[in-house]
C-alpha cells in the first residue's frame, strides 16, 4: 500500500511542479513540492532508511530532469508555441510616428471628448484627449500635442468655413 501511495506522490508531484510552468502563482508548485516532500517520506515509510534514501535521490534528479524536459520540449511543442511570445520585438515601436503628422491640423470631435474620444481628420479616426475642459460632439478641434501615442486636443472657437462644410460632408457620410 506503500508503495502504491509513494508513486502516486511522485508522479502528482511532478506534474503540479510542471503546470506551474503555465499556470503562475506558486500554488501548483507548492502543492507538487508539498507532494514531493511526501513522497520522500513515504519512501522512507515503504523501503526503509536506505531505500528512502535512494527514492529522495531519485525524487530529486527526476525532478530536475522533468524540469529541464519542460524547458526544453514544451516550448517547440504546438501548446508550448501558443503559449509564448516567438516574435521578435526589437523592431517593435510603441508609438505611431504617423501621429506626429496630426500636429496642427484641424477637424471635428466625432463623440464627445470627456477628456478622451474620436475625432476625425481628413476622413482618419483618431483618439484623443482634450486639453482642458470637455470638448461637445461635433465641435471643431486643432491638434496641438502628440507625444508617444497620447494626442491632445484643442477647440477652435472659430471654424473656417469651407473646412467645416467639407467636414460635415464627411460626417454624414460617416454615419
Amino acid at each position: 500500500m506503500e508503495t502504491q501511495v509513494f508513486f502516486i506522490l511522485v508522479a502528482t508531484g511532478l506534474f503540479l511542479m510542471g503546470a506551474e510552468i503555465f499556470v503562475p502563482g506558486g500554488i501548483l508548485g507548492l502543492l507538487g513540492g508539498i507532494a514531493l516532500i511526501g513522497a520522500v517520506i513515504t519512501g522512507f515509510v515503504a523501503f526503509g532508511p536506505q531505500g528512502g534514501t535512494i527514492a529522495a535521490i531519485l525524487i530529486l534528479v527526476f525532478l530536475a530532469l522533468s524540469i529541464v524536459a519542460w524547458m526544453l520540449i514544451v516550448p517547440r511543442s504546438r501548446l508550448g508555441k501558443a503559449l509564448t511570445l516567438s516574435d521578435s520585438t526589437r523592431d517593435y515601436k510603441g508609438t505611431s510616428p504617423k501621429l506626429k503628422d496630426y500636429v496642427g491640423k484641424e477637424g471635428v470631435a466625432l463623440t464627445p471628448l470627456t477628456p478622451s474620444g474620436l475625432i476625425k481628420i481628413n476622413g482618419e479616426r483618431i483618439d484623443v484627449v482634450a486639453e482642458g475642459k470637455w470638448i461637445d460632439k461635433g465641435s471643431r478641434v486643432r491638434v496641438v500635442n502628440a507625444t508617444g501615442n497620447h494626442v491632445t486636443a484643442r477647440k477652435i472657437d472659430t471654424p473656417d468655413k469651407e473646412q467645416t462644410e467639407t467636414e460635415d460632408q464627411e460626417n454624414k457620410d460617416y454615419f
